[in-house]
Formats: structure tokens, C-alpha cells, sequence
């Protein structure tokens, strides 16, 4: 037959395994390869030679290239079989073919069965290492690998090596040899089964633990033609060449790419418990029922009995181990669960205090007063007369200036000094204190009649007025708080509702003040939310209307300007009061559109009255708007579309829509009036003198006219001497300004001819007119009828 160089082999298999189904051509290849080997055995002792040393050569090749390819080169189990591999060829080709068959040397043979023996713990010992590597008990590797490799070999011993070593008498070195080799194949293939049945039967461990049942039906066969003295038959060359083919399958497989991860459970899986218990039963049992049935020769003799008696012994104290390490794992877990239940318990309590709990302060939080209470409502139901649980809502006044003053830190310190007052300041007795998020907190007092709930609310309002030492400074602080008390309560969410609009009337009384709860306040809530919802609706449905007010000029009665006054009549229903629909309209965000509106209409009524008569028009403008990014480009946009000129327009601010905001947005405020000052507007101020800044505001502000609140005109009489000194102040500053000055509410013409005399140029009031439409204000203008009343 033809032949390629040896030293060819290594190349050609590497070009073979670079094939993705490079193991199933060497399994084809091998498996035919090592079917042959008996017939080539007998016809030539060199082609024998040569077949063996081909076949162990592509092997170790195989073995080398598959660890190489998959990264595995830098671990100690893969090099120990690399080696291992290697040194078989070696042992095979130098050894055995060189020494012993071709060259005779005495000793060769010796030679040959000490590499194989180094070759055989070689492997071994990449094995147990590769145990070691996995996941798991380290311990009970080797005491499954004892179990299985015993539980075999006893049946083996007992109906094959221990009745032919009876019958024959063979002793000798090479027996022994031939014993130890067997012993060490069960034994790893304990080790590759332990990790087959763990790891999810991966394919390249099933190969590999397929060679040693190759290897050990080898070695077997080999022990029993020796006892029986006679040489190696074929089973011997077949399971010795399979165990080559099957290793190199085995490590060229794409699956030893999980060679990584392999995992041993702690615990025994179901698979290797009941392989263990079949070994546990089977082996001895069989193995006794087998020398009792059967007769088996040599059963029965002393030395057989012991052996068989030995490996029974030692299975047992194997599989004692076993569970002993099973056990102790058992146990760990088990101290481990503990822990881990504890920490959970742990766990779930801090989750349910948090879920409970306000972080910040440690009181209670909505929910757990909402329980709390639920819990005093249904107290007070099944004991009739107890009085019925009262609530306390609190809300500190102005916190969010402190916030905006110095900082989110300085404000939580501040609430924990809150909490601690309120804490000392409220016995416990069954109460609940809780924040229910930001600056307002809750009472409830269970079965607390009004009198003793409004002693506590005063008790707590003077508790929080002292000062709050915070970062070296001193804080004052005050609270609004809604009290409900003696009345029945359903649910609490209606307590909280109720406790809400007594806390909202509190705080729009004036502040730092308690309010009780009535449920007239609930029924003007209703009507506040009738409103709002009617309010949005006038808006899409053109409900809405503009009368306008004349300014009149009270040195020759001509009309100077018109004001735009909004007007709200639902069909069906009586108008309602611009001084309820307008605070609606403020806190819902309405008034941006309607005083787009209003703007609109205003301008484009005002265009035919600027060009005949030369007045201009005041419209009123809310804090809300002139805080809207694009007010100005808004304004300006109008005037120009309706072609009325930039100073035809005036914007009327109140100094309460100043004191409501914050300095940072004061200054923004004030750049947006100046702006549209810079482009001719003027700027009028309302209700001048009703406030304790007016002045000061006066002095910064970029007004061109100032409106003197009617609260001064109602008053005006030539007796009242008091109040026509103040208003001639005020005509006299305005003027020293060169800023106009309008009077509103002038009815009677005693008024009207006192403000003349004092110099006030332009007056306002129903003396002239009342509000009217925009048609009535054009026959009014062509009439002029306020020269007679001026």
C-alpha cells in the first residue's frame, strides 16, 4: 500500500481539522481505521507497527489542535492531556515498535508499560484536576469517581478476573500491571461521568467518557488473555485504538468550546443519585447472588471471597462519605437559607417601614394615615357615642421662599426641626403624625371632639412661630391649618378633602392662622369646580365679552382712553363677577389664552377710536402672562396686525400681582415691562395705595401712569380732610414724576369738582359712565357728554 511521509501527518490532519466537521471525518477515518488494525495486525508485524504509530500520531495531533483552537492551551488539565497524547506516540513508536518489534531490545516492553503507566495518571491527573476546576464540593469528585469505578469492578472481578486468575494460577509482574490498568480506566471513567451528568451531558464529555469504555474494554480484554496466557487478541487493538480515535473526536468537537464552565452541583442531581444507588444495590447483590446461583469457580475460595468482600467494604465506606459530604452540603445550604430568610425578613421590614414612612422625617406617610385612620373611623362606628376622629392638616406659609432662598438642604433641616416641635408639641396617646409630602403635615386625633382638636391646632400654631436656628442664622416661620373635627367621617379620603378646603380657606384668609372646617366650604368648592369647568367652556364658546370704561379728561370732559373690562354672562344663568372668575382663571392657567383674547379684541376695537378720536386703550394683564416666555413678541405682533400704534396701548399691572412673586421674578417682570416700554407701550399701575410697598415700587418700576385705588374717591368729601390730603400726596408725587394720574370710582360730581380743584387731570367712574359695549363707546364718543358733568 502506498505511504505518506510521518512526517506529513501532523500537516495533514491540521489542514483536515480546520474543516467545521473535522471530527466527524477523523471518527469515520479512526473508527475504520481501528476496525482494520487486526487484519493488518496479522498479515505483517511492520504494517502493524506502522498503523499503530499513524493511528496514535493523528490522535495526538487531534488532541493538541482541539485544546489549541479553543483557547484551553494555558490551563494544567488540558496540557496534562496534550502530554499525555503525546507521550503515548512516543511510548507506541520508540518503545514498542522500534525496541521491541523491529529491534528485539531486551527491556523495551518494560519500557513501553512504564510510559504507558505515566501516560494513563497523566490523564488522571487531568481529570481529577478538571474536577477540582468545576463548580462545587472538590471532595466528592473523587468520591463519585471511587463509587462508580468500584461499583463496576466488582461484578468484573467476581465473574471474570478473579474465577480465570483462580483457574489458571498466572501471578506475576506483568498481572499486576495488568489489574492496575483496568482499576485506573473505571476510575476516570467515574471522573468523566461525574462531569457528564452535571453539565448538561455536553457532547465532548460524552465522546471523551465513550473512549474510556474504548480504553477499558481494551485493557480488560488484554487482563483476561493474560490470566488466560495467551497473547492480545483484537478486542485488546480495537478498544486501545478506539480510546485514541474517541479522545481526539472528543477534543476536536465544537462543544469543548464550554470546556470553561463546567459546573458540579453541590447537591447530587437526580441522574447521579439514581446511577449511585444502582451501583450501591446492583453491584454487591448481583456479584453475591452470582457466587451463591451460578457456582461461579473460584467464587467460593478464601482469596475470592475476600477481594469480593474487600470491594463491598469499600463501596459501602464510599458511599458513607458521599452522603457524609452531601450532608455537610446540606447543612451549609441550610445555614445559608437561614441567613438569607433572616436578611429577607430584615429586608421586607425595611420595605414595608419605607413603604409607611416619610424618609426624610420618619413620620408616617399618606398611606399609613389613610390606615390609621380608616382604623379610627371604624372605632367610632361600632362604639356609638364616641366622638368621631378629627383631623389636622398643616401647611408652613411661604416655605418654597425658603427653598428658593437657600437651598433644598436648608429647607429639609428646616423640616426636621418642624417634625421635632411638632413631636414635642403633640402628646401621643394613639395619635398619628405624618407628612404627607413637601411642606404639609397631618394630625389625627382619634376621638377628639372640635374643642380639644382647635386647642391643639392653637397649641401647634404657637409652637411653630419661634424662631428656627439654621447655618447661623434665624428662620421665622408660620403655619396655615385646616381643622376637622366633630363631624362625621366616611372614608378618609373625604376627611382629607374636607381637611384641604378648611387648609385652603386658611390660607386665603391670611395666613398663619386655623380654620375649622364648615360644609359651606365644601359647597363653594363645588361651585368653584361648576365654575372652572363653565369657565373653559365660555372660553372655547365665546361666552365671553369686552365693555369698555371711559377715562375722561376733567379739565374739558373729553374722553382720553377707554379701559377693557371682561365680562363672563352664561347663557342661561345671571353674569358672574369678574372678581370670581378672574382668580379661576389665574390659577388654572386660563387667563393666558383669554387675555390673548382679550389683547386681540381690545386692539381691534380700539384701531377706529385711535384714528377718529386719538384715545387710547388700557388693558389689564395678569403676573401669570407677563411671565409667559413670548408675551412681548405677543403684544407687539397685535398691535402691528391690526395696525394700532405701539404708545395707542396701554398695560395695566396691580402691585399685588408684585408682592405675590419672588425678587428673581419681580426682576424678570420688571425687564419685560421695560422692554415693551423701549417700544412705546405704556405701563399703567392699578390700585396704586392700597399696598405697603407702593412707593418703593414706584420708585423702580417703569410706570407711566398711576390709578389711584377707588377706596380713596368713595371717601372724598370737603370735610374729610384726612383722606383729600392723602390724595393731593399722591396728584403732587405723580406730577413731581411726570407720570399721569387717573382716579377710579368717581360717582358723584361733589368728587369729581374736588379732584379738578387738587389738579387731578383725568378721573373714572360711573359719574361718566358705566362699562358699556364697544358700539355704545361709538355714540358716546360722537355725543361727548361729559363736558356738562366735568
Amino acid at each position: 500500500m502506498d505511504r505518506l511521509p510521518f512526517a506529513a501527518f501532523p500537516a495533514v490532519l491540521s489542514r483536515l481539522t480546520g474543516a467545521s466537521r473535522a471530527w466527524a471525518v477523523w471518527l469515520l477515518l479512526g473508527t475504520a481505521l481501528a476496525v482494520a488494525t487486526p487484519a493488518l495486525s496479522s498479515a505483517s508485524p511492520v504494517l502493524e507497527v506502522l498503523v499503530w504509530v499513524l493511528a496514535q500520531a493523528i490522535a495526538a495531533v487531534a488532541v493538541v489542535t482541539g485544546v489549541r483552537r479553543h483557547g484551553l492551551t494555558g490551563l494544567w488539565p488540558w496540557r496534562l492531556l496534550c502530554a499525555a497524547s503525546v507521550l503515548a506516540w512516543f511510548s507506541t513508536t520508540l518503545a514498542w515498535g522500534a525496541g521491541h518489534i523491529w529491534l528485539g531490545l531486551p527491556g523495551a516492553m518494560d519500557l513501553y508499560r512504564i510510559g504507558t503507566l505515566i501516560t494513563y495518571a497523566l490523564s488522571l491527573a487531568a481529570l481529577v484536576m478538571l474536577n477540582l476546576r468545576a463548580e462545587g464540593s472538590r471532595g466528592a469528585a473523587l468520591l463519585d469517581a471511587g463509587i462508580i469505578a468500584v461499583g463496576v469492578a466488582t461484578p468484573f472481578w467476581t465473574f471474570l478476573v478473579g474465577p480465570m486468575i483462580d483457574s489458571s494460577g498466572h501471578t506475576g509482574a506483568h498481572l499486576a500491571f495488568a489489574v492496575a490498568i483496568p482499576a485506573i480506566d473505571l476510575f476516570a471513567f467515574g471522573l468523566l461521568t461525574r462531569l457528564t451528568l452535571d453539565n448538561g451531558r455536553a457532547r465532548w464529555l460524552a465522546l471523551l467518557s465513550l473512549s474510556y469504555v474504548a480504553l477499558f474494554a481494551g485493557d480488560g480484554a488484554y487482563l483476561l488473555d493474560q490470566v488466560a496466557g495467551r497473547p492480545s487478541g483484537p478486542v485488546s487493538e480495537i478498544g486501545w485504538l478506539g480510546f485514541s480515535v474517541l479522545s481526539g473526536v472528543a477534543l476536536l468537537h465544537p462543544s469543548l468550546g464550554t470546556a470553561r464552565r463546567l459546573r458540579t452541583p453541590p447537591v447530587s442531581s437526580r441522574a447521579r443519585v439514581m446511577t449511585f444507588l444502582a451501583l450501591a444495590l446492583l453491584s454487591p447483590l448481583g456479584s453475591g447472588l452470582g457466587r451463591a446461583l451460578l457456582d461461579v469457580p473460584g467464587a467460593h475460595e478464601p482469596f475470592g471471597e475476600l477481594v469480593t468482600t474487600v470491594f463491598t467494604m469499600l463501596l459501602a465506606v464510599l458511599l458513607v462519605l458521599r452522603l457524609n459530604t452531601v450532608a455537610r452540603v446540606a447543612e451549609d445550604h441550610a445555614g445559608e437559607l437561614a441567613t438569607a430568610l433572616r436578611h429577607q425578613e430584615i429586608l421586607q421590614r425595611s420595605l414595608s417601614y419605607r413603604a409607611l414612612h416619610d424618609p426624610l422625617t420618619g413620620l408616617a406617610n399618606r398611606t399609613l394615615l389613610g390606615q390609621s385612620m380608616q382604623r379610627a373611623i371604624t372605632a367610632s362606628a361600632v362604639a356609638p357615642g364616641t366622638p368621631p376622629p378629627a383631623l389636622l392638616l398643616l401647611d408652613l406659609d411661604r416655605f418654597k421662599d425658603v427653598n428658593d432662598t437657600f437651598g433644598h438642604s436648608v429647607g429639609d433641616e428646616l423640616l426636621t426641626h418642624v417634625t421635632h416641635r411638632l413631636s414635642g408639641t403633640v402628646a401621643t396617646g394613639g395619635r398619628t403624625l405624618a407628612r404627607l409630602g413637601g411642606d404639609e403635615f397631618a394630625l389625627l386625633l382619634p376621638e377628639a371632639t372640635a374643642e380639644e382638636a382647635l386647642a391643639v391646632a392653637r397649641r401647634i400654631l404657637a409652637g411653630l412661630r419661634a424662631p428656627y436656628p439654621l447655618g447661623g442664622r434665624e428662620l421665622y416661620m408660620t403655619t396655615s391649618i385646616g381643622v376637622l373635627a366633630g363631624l362625621p367621617v366616611a372614608s378618609p379620603s373625604e376627611a382629607l378633602r374636607d381637611a384641604d378646603l378648611a387648609l385652603y380657606a386658611a390660607k386665603n384668609a391670611g395666613k398663619d392662622r386655623v380654620t375649622v372646617f364648615d360644609p359651606a366650604l365644601r359647597q363653594a368648592q363645588l361651585e368653584r369646580t361648576r365654575l372652572t369647568a363653565g369657565l373653559r367652556q365660555a372660553v372655547e364658546g365665546g361666552e365671553l365679552v369686552l365693555n369698555y370704561q371711559p377715562v375722561v379728561d376733567l379739565a374739558g370732559g373729553e374722553i382720553r382712553a377707554v379701559e377693557a373690562l371682561l365680562r363672563w354672562s352664561p347663557p342661561g344663568s345671571r353674569p358672574v363677577p369678574p372678581e370670581v372668575f378672574i382668580p379661576i382663571a389665574e390659577e388654572t392657567g386660563l387667563i393666558v389664552p383669554i387675555g390673548r383674547w382679550v389683547l386681540e379684541q381690545a386692539c381691534a376695537d380700539a384701531r377706529r377710536w385711535h384714528e377718529q378720536y386719538g384715545i387710547s386703550v388700557t388693558v389689564n394683564v395678569s403676573g401669570r402672562q407677563l411671565r409667559e416666555e413670548d408675551f412681548t413678541e405677543m403684544v407687539l405682533s397685535t398691535l402691528t396686525r391690526y395696525g394700532l400704534p405701539r404708545g395707542a396701548l396701554v398695560l395695566e399691572i396691580t402691585e399685588s400681582m408684585l408682592l405675590a412673586t419672588t425678587p428673581a421674578e419681580t426682576r424678570r417682570v420688571v425687564a419685560v415691562l421695560e422692554a415693551l416700554r423701549e417700544h412705546g407701550v405704556r405701563i399703567a399701575m392699578d390700585d396704586f395705595g392700597t399696598g405697603y410697598s407702593s412707593l418703593s415700587y414706584l420708585r423702580t418700576l417703569p410706570v407711566d401712569i398711576l390709578k389711584i385705588d377707588r377706596s380713596f374717591t368713595t371717601v372724598l368729601t370737603e370735610a374729610d380732610h384726612r383722606t383729600r390730603a392723602f390724595t393731593k400726596a399722591i396728584l403732587e408725587l405723580a406730577a413731581s414724576l411726570n407720570v399721569a394720574t387717573v382716579v377710579e370710582g368717581v360717582e358723584l360730581h361733589e368728587q369729581a369738582v374736588l379732584l379738578q380743584r387738587m389738579g387731578c387731570p383725568l378721573a373714572q367712574g360711573y359719574l361718566f359712565s358705566p362699562p358699556v359695549s364697544g358700539l355704545q363707546i361709538d355714540s358716546l364718543l360722537s355725543l361727548n357728554p361729559w363736558r356738562r358733568a366735568a
